[in-house]
């Protein structure tokens, strides 16, 4: 007598024994991540909070304690409790070690201040101000003088908020929620939302936008203005499209349409390279362009093995650095500096095929952050003080660090060593006896 077997129990089961494998290959990566953090890192601050985060942002200031050992930086962060509970933006205060400040060598007591790794001595968050928001907090940006920000929610609305008001300024235009907010300057933002639509305003006239632009047929994932350019900014959409707009055109058309075989979730102006932009997408792949011809990017950066999700250029220390993140847990710092050296792109044949083909390392890859446990939602640079990064995900992590930076000489020493390694090996290998050829006398 055979019993049967129900196909769908044993898929259930199936589905239950993936996801335990793959929730056991990222705790295990996670362990191996945090026996690494005193090699990757010069401090960094793990904070859990109540609810995952889709957004986080740096003030720009920061100021010095009395007794010189630390200094204090303020971050805004938006909750996320799925409707559960009243939401809020929440402006904090993080204390961290006084030799990251870039300035240090002007107040410091001592030759040798030790850094403390995750706050040991320090009362390192602490809650300054909150505002209730109406919905899930999707993004927040602060304007360019650091003095307002505003929040996109789960309904479609822009929120304009100050630190002296308890009540934000209510934009309403959109017609579903949005994910996608710019500041062209400190009075003028940009609004990207579900419906396809993108909204230029003035933050003197909530009533209606400035400027209207319906090019896109889907989704707007992300926007970027172009600071150094001053009239153009960049949207990507679920359309598969790319579009640049000038904003003193009076046309609602794009003055460039770049169109691709993968969703693009994120684009990012370069900050004083007018005509530099990159893209990331659900190729895993983050693509370089000059806006003098967009046929094709010039360069490709692999890296992410999942889809990126968000992209944002170094404003304070070096602007050859270019950040992404993504669904794969990761944070890479790419140096652009290295876009000079050679480099050969990965391809599908060599993925598939079964005879293992040695994949070189992109040259522009110089760091990866893997502290979070879920996808990361945002990454926000510290626009006053070099290489400090704050980035929040699904994982209900907030985390505050500082990644160790090798010296030009400490590279060029580590690539002398490197070299003269691999010359002994050629050189020992040139020494040994040849014996194939006797080998193959005796088989014979």
């Amino acid at each position: 007598m055979t019993v049967a077997v129900d196909p769908v129990s044993v898929a259930e089961r199936q589905i239950v024994a993936e996801h335990q494998l793959r929730e056991k290959v990222i705790n295990e990566e996670f362990k191996i991540w945090k026996k690494t953090v005193p090699l990757l890192y010069d401090t960094i601050h793990t904070h859990v909070l109540e609810s995952p985060l889709l957004s986080v942002q740096f003030l720009p200031n920061y100021t010095v304690s009395e007794n010189k050992n630390k200094i204090s930086v303020q971050a805004l962060f938006g909750s996320n409790t799925s409707g559960r509970e009243q939401d809020h933006v929440k402006l904090v205060l993080l204390d961290l070690p006084s030799t990251l400040a870039p300035d240090f060598s002007t107040f410091a007591v001592g030759d040798s201040i030790p850094i403390p790794m995750n706050g040991d001595g320090l009362d390192s968050f602490k809650v300054l101000q909150s505002w209730k928001h109406p919905g899930e907090v999707n993004k927040i940006k602060v304007s360019p003088n650091g003095e307002k920000w505003i929040t996109f929610d789960n309904q479609g609305l822009v929120h304009l908020y100050n630190r002296k008001d308890e009540t934000p300024v209510d934009f309403s235009y959109h017609t579903s929620e949005g994910y996608a907010l710019e500041w062209v300057s400190d009075t003028e933002f940009l609004s990207g939302a579900n419906d396809s639509r993108i909204a230029l305003w003035d933050i003197k006239d909530a009533s209606k936008p400035l400027k209207e632009f319906n090019s896109h047929t889907a989704v707007i994932n992300d926007i970027s203005f172009s600071p150094a350019a001053k009239v153009l900014f960049g949207s990507v959409a679920d359309d598969f499209n790319t579009y640049i707009h000038d904003l003193r055109s009076p046309e609602e058309s794009p003055a460039i349409k770049i169109s691709t075989n993968h969703i693009q979730n994120a684009i990012s102006f370069h900050p004083l390279l007018s005509s530099l932009f990159a893209t990331g997408g659900k190729d895993n792949v983050v693509n370089l362009y000059d806006t003098r011809n967009t046929k094709e990017p010039f360069r490709k950066l692999f890296g992410h093995n999942d889809s990126v999700v968000g992209l944002t250029w170094d404003t304070c220390y070096d602007p050859n650095f270019l950040y992404s993140w993504g669904l794969d847990k990761r944070v890479i710092n790419w140096d652009l500096s290295k876009l000079s050296e050679e480099v050969t792109y990965p391809s599908s044949e060599a993925s598939e095929s079964k005879r293992r083909t040695r994949v070189t390392e992109d040259p522009c890859l110089a760091f990866i952050h893997g502290g979070h446990t879920s996808r990361i939602n945002e990454l926000s640079v510290h626009p006053k003080i070099p290489n400090l990064f704050a980035t929040v995900g699904d994982d209900n992590l907030l985390e505050v660090y500082k990644s160790k930076t090798l010296l030009d000489e400490e590279e060029d020493e580590e690539e002398e060593e490197k070299e003269e390694a691999e010359e002994e090996e050629k050189d020992d290998a040139e020494d040994k006896p040849e014996t194939k050829n006797e080998d193959v006398d005796m088989k014979e």
